[in-house]
């Protein structure tokens, strides 16, 4: 009954207005996108001798689109993805088509042509969807979190130049390469995309002031709304605007279906020796698909501010590549584009998926005329705005973030990406990658020591009842010693370190979480993202990251991703080293346990004295030989290298054991406030003070001489004797918390 009672809430959520009309909204346009590029890309493949097949192939791929957005929308591990073919695999099974019309027999008939590249599709679909499986199955979808960081930024914003680039041959029907620039400025064609140009200038204006659901939207309908206006003062017909390339165009006309597809007798048409010699094309395609998913998958993770599980993501897109490829869909997987956008006009629901499937099926089976309405500035505007959405984050705002050999790596890829292609773009930034990585990094493990806040503390001595507090409520502080040179594949380590600590359901849930980089010689900008998902994961199980001994160079680096400014309470604090941190941590918990009335009160001299004796009348003949003294901060109880006199009781104020190093520096080695003992070392073993003790506020103490301690041996040898094993306890205490921490160190 619960779960039925979950289920209806979820599906009540779904279509409530402001979750419904933005996914209608994201579904619509993200299904004419679709339509859009599977018209372009059955254009590019069936072209020349097989151009009378073009809305056969438009059918086939639109089926393909059907199911891959479908199933992935049903089945991915983020609401909200879109998934669809993709145009790196169409390029590359388009060249496959070529070649098999160059090598087919000069007697070959059409219908042969048309099913020995109808099988070409269906094959690298099949393939890569079996690829996808595979790879999901053994669990080898993070091999991805081991791409640097550069290269995924270099392909995003590789991507971002490919959309520009697509969005203005959308409008001006012109391809557009840096070979080609000159033809975009003839008036004609200027007159086509600067309309989409001022669009999607005038998106990114309002959508950065204002963060509705509605905004984009409304920006579209009033964009079509101008359009007509425009079409009606200047009295232009629909088919004056098609003809003149203002609407969509390429579509078969009317109401019918332009679904065909293709049946088991076909495949007796299919020239195998031919479709054989292009294994190195297949090939190709489900390299490409396959590292595409995988970074657009990351990609989808930083947009969406959401972790994916990648090998079930591989998983569901192996399944409808399979799907696809048995009804002659070109291979596909999740888009980038269309789900930023998505998530931008607030549709995170799998409703958005299922829609655009809708919008393809009716498409498929009921024609597209009406598409043939919609304006091609405003598609192109669209387009052109996630594209520049997507340059101005990774080659103008990465500028300001990565060192100038990662942004190099990220430039390089960028126009080997639009210049020669996606996989020789990828392959160039990991070379690059792999060159630096030769140079500056290491394999040593980023963690030396994990440990609890049982077994290390700070060096501030507390109250008997709080140091029980602090030990019992151990599992609350998360400490990790971190070393050597932290880069991409160490710092994703150390993350799923984190969240494998954070989610195990066996210990307590860390309340803090804290970094030493006291030993850490360096930090790549790759690291910095996985440091990102620790604070968001962080934020999302509202744990504080506490980071120490942060050199001044690694600050630069992460201080403008990580530590920024106007949040009342941050997740995360800055400490200069890793005593002051756990400190802060650990009043933290006091603190806690003090707001509901768990405050300890730390025993008086006497208090402590009437426990440890036999009886009262011994600890009031003990108080007689201790000395009653006031002292005021800055004074000096005991001085470094000098000879013992004594131990100090601290009724109430705080003192700081500090290691004064013949440099000037001043180590803190110990703060030590009310109930607490002083001095009790030099006494017993006669040592010159191997530190000097400074009063910090104004304090009470009780001070037990040497002399005093003599005379109460001689004539009160019981009350010493006591007192003696009272100091016994004392240090055996201490002794054994050092000992197991010393022990926790050495695992």
């Amino acid at each position: 009954m619960t779960h039925q009672s979950t289920v209806i809430t979820r599906l009540r959520d779904e279509f409530r207005l402001e979750r419904l009309l933005p996914s209608l909204i994201a579904g619509l346009v993200a299904g004419v996108i679709t339509i859009t590029v599977v018209v372009a890309f059955a254009a590019l493949v069936f072209s020349g001798t097989l151009s009378d097949h073009i809305p056969a192939g438009i059918g086939m791929m639109l089926f393909g689109s059907i199911i891959i957005a479908g199933l992935t929308a049903l089945t991915s591990s983020l609401p909200g993805v879109i998934a669809g073919s993709q145009d790196t695999s169409a390029a590359i099974i388009a060249l496959v088509s070529v070649a098999i019309v160059d090598n087919m027999p000069a007697s070959a008939s059409d219908e042969e042509l048309y099913f020995t590249v109808i099988a070409a599709i269906c094959l690298a679909a099949i393939l890569t969807g079996t690829t996808f499986l595979l790879l999901g199955q053994f669990r080898l979808g993070n091999l991805i979190r081991f791409i640097p960081y550069p290269v995924i930024g270099g392909f995003l914003a590789g991507s971002g130049l490919l959309l520009v680039r697509g969005a203005i041959s959308v409008m001006t029907n012109e391809p557009v390469s840096f070979t080609q620039l000159s033809p975009l400025v003839e008036p004609d064609l200027i007159a086509h995309w600067l309309p989409g140009l001022v669009f999607a200038l005038a998106l990114m204006v309002v959508l950065r002031r204002f963060d509705h659901y509605l905004t984009l939207p409304a920006a579209l309908l009033g964009a079509i709304a101008v359009f007509y206006i425009v079409m009606l003062v200047m009295g232009a017909s629909a088919s004056e605007a098609t003809d003149n390339g203002w609407l969509l165009e390429g579509l078969p006309k009317g109401g019918g279906s332009l679904w065909d597809p293709v049946v088991p007798s076909d495949l007796k048409h299919v020239d195998w020796s031919v479709l054989l010699k292009q294994v190195s094309g297949l090939v190709a395609v489900i390299v490409v698909t396959t590292i595409t998913l995988l970074l657009n998958a990351t990609g989808i993770e930083l947009a969406t501010h959401q972790d994916i599980d990648l090998n079930r993501e591989l998983k569901v897109a192996g399944l409808s590549n399979v799907a696809a490829g048995l009804g002659g869909g070109v291979a596909g997987s999740h888009v980038l584009s269309e789900t930023a956008l998505a998530y931008r006009i607030g549709a995170r629901s799998r409703l958005v998926g299922l829609l655009l499937a809708g919008v393809c099926a009716f498409v498929l089976f009921a024609g597209a005329s009406l598409l043939s309405y919609f304006p091609k500035p405003v598609l192109g505007g669209l387009l052109l705005f996630l594209g520049l959405d997507f340059l101005i984050e990774w080659v103008y705002k990465t500028w300001f973030k990565l060192s100038k050999a990662d942004y190099a790596i990220v430039i390089l890829i960028m126009l080997v990406i639009n210049v020669v292609g996606f996989l020789e773009g990828i392959g160039a930034g990991l070379a690059c990658a792999v060159a630096l990585f030769v140079v500056d990094y290491s394999r040593i493990g980023v963690v030396k020591h994990a440990l609890s806040g049982a077994h290390l503390n700070s060096h501030v001595v507390r109250p008997y009842l709080y140091q029980q507090l602090l030990r019992e409520k151990g599992d609350w502080l998360y400490i990790l010693r971190l070393h050597s040179f932290i880069f991409f594949g160490t710092s994703y380590r150390l993350l799923e370190q984190v969240r494998a600590r954070i989610l195990d359901p066996d210990r307590p849930k860390p309340h803090f979480i804290v970094f030493d980089f006291r030993l850490v010689t360096g930090l790549d900008s790759s690291a910095v993202l996985s440091f990102i998902k620790m604070a968001q994961l962080a934020e999302a199980h509202k744990i504080k990251l506490v980071f120490t001994s942060l050199p001044p160079a690694m600050l630069r680096q992460i201080e403008k991703e990580l530590f920024t400014d106007g949040d009342d309470d941050p997740v995360w604090r800055l400490f200069p080293d890793l005593d002051h941190g756990v400190e802060w941590c650990e009043n933290q918990v006091i603190a806690l346990f003090e707001s509901i009335g768990l405050a300890a009160r730390p025993q008086s001299f006497r208090q402590q004295l009437v426990a440890a004796m036999p009886d009262t009348d011994q600890a009031d003949i003990l108080m007689q030989y201790f000395e009653h003294e006031e002292a005021q901060p800055g004074a000096y109880l005991i001085r470094q290298g000098q000879p013992p006199d004594g131990l100090q009781f601290i009724e109430s104020g705080q003192v700081t054991v500090q290691l004064e190093l013949e440099s000037g520096e001043i180590v803190r080695l110990r703060k030590m406030t009310t109930g607490t003992i002083v001095g009790e070392i030099g006494l017993y073993t006669g040592q010159p003070a191997s530190a000097s003790v400074v009063i910090d506020e104004p304090s009470t103490l009780y001070r037990l001489g040497l002399d005093a301690l003599q005379r109460l041996e001689q004539e009160h040898p019981n009350v010493a004797s006591a007192f003696h094993r009272f100091m016994a306890r004392f240090l055996a205490e201490r002794l054994a918390h050092t000992t197991d921490t010393i022990q926790t160190l050495m695992k």
